[in-house]
């Protein structure tokens, strides 16, 4: 049951521009619940959620007693499921407990949230699901990302690059404020991603899990073999991440390779720079010992995946094409002469090695 909002113009009705102020009060605002005895409907309502919640809490004393049996019986593989599925019962039953709760929506709505409950979790996930995913998923199917890079696959993180103000064209629905987040498959310009971005990654564990970023160009060209091939622009192991520990930091991760940036050549089209956090073995509990001579800015990525055992969970990408920012970028930081690409010339048929038009009749 939610309060009834009240409109702004039933306050306000001689302006419509709010005042510095009133945004200030808007920041500060806390949720004011509704006086008992005043709508019968709205007690009645809390009265079921009251009751509900005392239920549900007492299944979840039953399940905890049940998991802790299991914690204490000999390891299986059927130990192992049934555990599982009782964590995930009793994260969805701290879910609903309070999901009906007014002050909860109130707060989701506001964004006063706190990942580390349960009911703030599951809406988030939920709402990650309806709204970011199907988008994700969209574009990179439709920009074929997958299977260019890796196979087809769900993802379950929501990843988000910040290269600074002015960075984005347009920003992504629902950045929040201070935030440079793009939509994903986004056109940025070379000169705005010379500096590393910040990421930022929603997830939805609350433990713990160690992750690797990696930052891949599969439109390199391949001149040799007239195709493409991967370049490895960056390379950071053992990042720890969960549900209140959302960024990405170097200082308590492993740089493997150093951020490399984007310089799609001349004469190719765009490049899609695809960032994408994979979890670590053990279901991301265990650290990966990756040394700088292990790999090489042509590494590919199911390579990586293969020999470190690593599994995709989330990713995102913008698209780039070569300015004039590009050539600064080989000459400054790269410090190396820049290729030019292009089409081989069409052979016209009619035209013999000199150059000059067949005759269509020769004497035999």
């Amino acid at each position: 049951m939610i309060p009834r909002i009240v409109r702004a113009s039933q306050h306000c009705a001689t302006s419509r521009a709010f005042s510095v102020q009133s945004i200030a009060r808007n920041a500060e605002a806390t949720f004011k619940a509704p006086a008992l005895g005043v709508n019968k409907t709205y007690d009645e309502a809390l009265k079921i959620i009251a009751e509900d919640k005392i239920k549900r809490l007492a299944e979840i004393k039953s399940m905890e007693a049940k998991l802790a049996q299991l914690v204490k019986a000999a390891p299986s593989a059927a130990n192992d499921a049934s555990m599982a599925t009782l964590k995930e019962n009793i994260f969805k039953q701290e879910a609903y407990s309070e999901i009906n709760d007014p002050e909860i929506q109130w707060r989701f709505n506001n964004g006063k949230i706190d990942m580390s409950k349960a009911v703030f979790r599951y809406m988030k996930s939920k709402q990650f699901t309806r709204e970011t995913l199907p988008v994700i998923q969209q574009r990179i199917t439709q920009m074929f990302v997958t299977p260019d890079l890796l196979p087809a696959f769900t993802p379950s993180l929501n990843v988000q690059l910040d290269f600074g103000a002015g960075s984005s064209p347009k920003l992504a629905a629902g950045a929040p404020a201070g935030a440079n987040y793009f939509e994903t498959g986004s056109f940025l310009l070379p000169g705005k991603t010379i500096k590393e971005p910040k990421i930022n990654v929603e997830s939805f564990h609350p433990e713990q899990k160690y992750y690797t970023v990696a930052l891949v160009d599969p439109d390199m060209p391949d001149v040799d073999n007239e195709s493409f091939k991967q370049q490895l622009h960056w390379l950071i192991t053992n990042v720890p991440l969960s549900a209140v520990q959302t960024e990405v930091s170097t200082d308590n991760s492993n740089v493997v390779l150093p951020y490399l940036p984007p310089h799609p050549p001349k004469g190719t089209q765009y490049h899609r720079y695809t960032l994408l956090l994979a979890e670590q073995p053990n279901g991301g509990q265990d650290k990966v010992e990756v040394q700088a001579e292990d790999v090489s800015r042509e590494s590919t990525l199911r390579d990586l995946c293969s020999q470190y055992k690593l599994n995709v969970k989330g990713l995102t990408f913008f698209r780039q094409v070569w300015d004039k920012d590009v050539s600064r970028i080989y000459k400054e930081i790269l410090k190396e002469d820049e290729p030019v690409y292009g089409k081989q010339p069409k052979t016209d048929e009619l035209l013999d090695e000199t150059g000059q038009k067949k005759k269509k009749f020769i004497n035999l």
